[in-house]
């Protein structure tokens, strides 16, 4: 893994109901400061309106999947605004381009997903299992990213990643991303935003060990 690669932060789609979420991102940027980063945000309540509505009236098969990505891209261009300075990108080229510029960039996930050049994102299922959880870790396997930085509403239940899966707080799909991610030796590590904006907890992927 080259030493340049960006750091991706995936924030939490409940997060941006925190009314002071700029503030906090600000703050995380200013810990990561000489890093490039590149955000990818999470669908939030809109994504959860989606499952419901997939739930109860049976959405088409694959269309559910790919609203929920639609709202993260909503989400993005929201933030985006919000932050101020951190523009909105489609591909690698436009990061490039614009971390010339600004120290972060917010990925459309929903341009990038449907581009040709996202060799693991273009595997994923159409399926609740996947979230922003595995696109953001798929993402980071595509770019590729050292370190993969989740921002949260809450504490990890563990510092084993396994047992963080099998708590519900990353996605269903993500225990089948990690010998990709082992393999690419990118670092996942935890942040409960919604408490504290500079304690930082590193997942491990077997006990006693460090991951990945």
């Amino acid at each position: 893994m080259i030493p340049t690669s960006p750091v991706l932060v995936k924030i939490g789609g409940s997060l941006v109901a925190l009314p002071d979420l700029a503030e906090r991102i600000h703050f995380v940027l200013k810990f990561l400061r000489g890093r490039k980063v590149l955000f990818i945000i999470g669908g939030g309540a809109a994504a959860d309106e989606i499952r419901r509505l997939d739930e109860c009236c049976g959405l088409l098969p694959g269309r559910a999947h790919w609203d929920a990505i639609h709202a993260m891209t909503f989400n993005s261009k929201l933030l985006s605004r919000v932050l101020g300075s951190v523009p909105v990108v489609s591909n690698k080229q436009e990061a490039v381009i614009a971390w010339q510029d600004h120290s972060a960039v917010m990925l459309d996930s929903g341009a990038f997903l449907r581009e040709g050049d996202s060799d693991f994102s273009r595997r994923l299922p159409e399926s609740w299992d996947v979230t922003s959880d595995s696109i953001a870790i798929s993402v980071a396997l595509d770019w590729p990213c050292a370190e993969v930085l989740f921002c949260k509403s809450c504490p990890p239940v563990s510092l084993l990643l396994a047992d963080v899966c099998n708590a519900g707080q990353l996605d269903a799909y993500m225990p089948k991303l990690l010998p990709a991610i082992r393999e690419a030796n990118v670092q996942v590590n935890w942040l409960n935003l919604s408490v504290d904006a500079d304690v930082i907890q590193s997942l491990q992927g077997e006990r006693g060990t460090s991951f990945p």
